[in-house]
């Protein structure tokens, strides 16, 4: 109801309707009624300020009846902790229970609405929590941002991944560390984390992950704790620091690094908003200039930053980094291919040639790819992240002499080269390039490996028409499908059949002369032919 009290007071010292209204968020019908009191009554101001306050209950009555009445009261404590403590029970089932608990005779029952408001209002007023207080030096806390940034294929202007955002926070001091990867795979986590140490130039005692899965893990599948991956607890060993995952389901555990996701996400991101990354590198040097305003020139209320405060008070209680950063390194056995490549992770690395179809040793670490046959070590490259399907070629792995077949050519060179063979078969390399637009070094080589290998000596002459097929029949234009129906065609030139005849399928069975029932079989099973079915 309206505070008519008021709404006198301003009427009496002259304010207009709109003033009021504005003033009071009352309608005008309200204020028409206090007007009318007013000129009723006589009121003057100083007859008005000496009325008891039952006068406007008495003039302004909404004329619904008033009683009082007492409530059963509910023992909310009980309630909140049972509705904590069990994984299905719901509001109504808990009104439901209070209902049917006996009650006095001169109280009454809450209904539903006014049940669940009091069970709010106490749920609001005593969830108290514990305040998390921080070591300096001690916690470093780690986790994904759950928001990526795509980055794009500079020659398509395709999305060609989208990168993770790994944060890490100090959270005495808030000092920050950001950083983008390729993927959330346990090679990057581990990665990132050793980029963290090095950002910061000292090592904390304990280490606060989220449950990911590269992470931890349930050893059971339904077991109630997680274990430290072997992984990650290998990287912590090296450096000497403690993992201590948070609880599950547990979010305030872990604020100190959610409130660092936002700063990383308003801070960094929001900058980035209009901006287009063409690699990982790129993408980091913009987080590096930007994570440096946050930790170097956002000053807090004291003037501190927190690159300040972390040197000042928790750099001297923490430990110094080994010499040497931990590297994760793995092995894998792979099989050269024809075009002395090797497919590591969806990169081609190169080999001497003369390993072709030979098997090696690929030993890989985050920044490098050493290759071995045997005992010698073959070739070297640095590891390709981000993009797929790029070559990483050292021109002395290729063959020399005059091999067409391996010279570097261009789009161009390669179309004029398909024309020479026909019609088709500049169409079949157009569409080999064209499917391979997001990884051009992959389609030159394909494009390259079908004219230099299936266009040579006696296969020239069925290229043509094998990629005619591959346009006629709408096949996918591989060389496995072309050097197939090459092989159909050069056996159909080897052994041609009579004019018109269409070729007779092999008989798959030999029919069974039939057997005349006599006595001895009257009591025989007979098994129907496979033929029998196939009609």
């Amino acid at each position: 109801m309206a505070n008519f009290k008021q709404i006198i007071a301003m009427c009496l010292d002259g304010a207009s309707y709109a003033q009021i209204t504005h003033a009071l968020g009352c309608s005008r019908r309200e204020v028409s009624r206090a007007k009318k009191v007013i000129n009723d009554e006589a009121l003057t101001p100083e007859r008005f300020r000496q009325l008891p306050p039952g006068w406007f209950d008495d003039r302004f009555s909404d004329g619904r009846s008033k009683r009082t009445m007492s409530y059963d009261q509910p023992d909310f404590h009980a309630l909140a902790r049972k509705l904590k403590s069990t994984k299905h029970v719901t509001r109504h089932k808990l009104w439901m229970d209070y209902l049917s608990q006996p009650c006095p005779t001169d109280k009454t029952k809450y209904q539903y609405s006014q049940f669940c408001s009091g069970l709010n209002e106490f749920l609001r007023a005593n969830d108290l929590v514990e305040v998390i207080t921080h070591e300096p030096g001690q916690e470093l806390y780690v986790d994904w941002a759950g928001d990526k940034v795509p980055v794009v294929d500079q020659a398509s202007g395709d999305t060609a991944f989208k990168a993770s955002l790994f944060v890490a926070v100090s959270p005495y001091s808030g000092l920050m560390y950001v950083t983008a990867a390729a993927n959330e795979k346990m090679p990057a986590w581990i990665e990132c984390h050793v980029k963290a140490l090095n950002y910061l130039g000292k090592l904390p005692a304990v280490i606060v992950p989220d449950n990911a899965s590269t992470a931890t893990y349930r050893p059971r599948k339904y077991s109630g704790y997680r274990m430290v991956t072997d992984r990650y607890a290998a990287f912590a060993d090296y450096y000497g620091v403690t993992i201590v995952p948070t609880r599950p389901g547990r979010p305030r555990d872990k604020a100190a690094v959610e409130r660092a996701v936002k700063i990383a996400y308003t801070k960094i991101l929001g900058y980035f908003s209009n901006e287009v990354f063409y690699s990982l590198d790129e993408l980091n040097e913009a987080i590096a200039c930007r994570l440096a305003d946050i930790n170097s020139a956002m000053t807090r209320p004291d003037g501190s930053t927190r690159r300040m405060r972390f040197e000042q008070e928790e750099a001297p209680m923490m430990r110094d980094l080994p010499p040497t950063p931990f590297t994760e390194v793995s092995y894998k056995r792979l099989k050269v291919d024809r075009n002395w490549h090797i497919t590591c992770d969806y990169q081609y690395y190169s080999v001497p040639f003369q390993l072709v179809g030979e098997s090696v040793t690929v030993r890989l670490t985050p920044q490098l790819v050493s290759i071995f046959n045997g005992e010698q070590l073959v070739a070297e490259h640095t590891r390709l992240h981000g993009f797929k399907y790029r070559y990483s070629t050292n021109p002395q792995h290729a063959p020399r002499g005059d091999d067409e077949g391996h010279k570097a050519l261009t789009r161009d060179e390669l179309l004029a080269w398909a024309s020479s063979f026909g019609a088709a078969t500049h169409a079949v390399i157009a569409m080999i390039l064209d499917r391979n637009s997001a990884a051009i070094p992959r389609g030159l080589i394909q494009a390259r490996n079908v004219l230099a290998n299936l266009g040579k000596k006696h296969n020239k002459a069925t290229l043509e028409p094998a990629c005619q097929q591959v346009l006629d029949k709408k096949l996918a234009p591989t060389m496995a499908v072309i050097k197939r129906i090459q092989t159909d065609i050069a056996h159909a030139q080897q052994h041609p059949g009579p004019p018109g005849a269409k070729p007779q399928p092999v008989a798959k069975h030999h029919p069974r002369p039939s057997t005349p029932l006599t006595g001895e079989v009257a009591d025989a099973v007979f098994i129907r032919p496979a033929d029998h079915y196939e009609n």
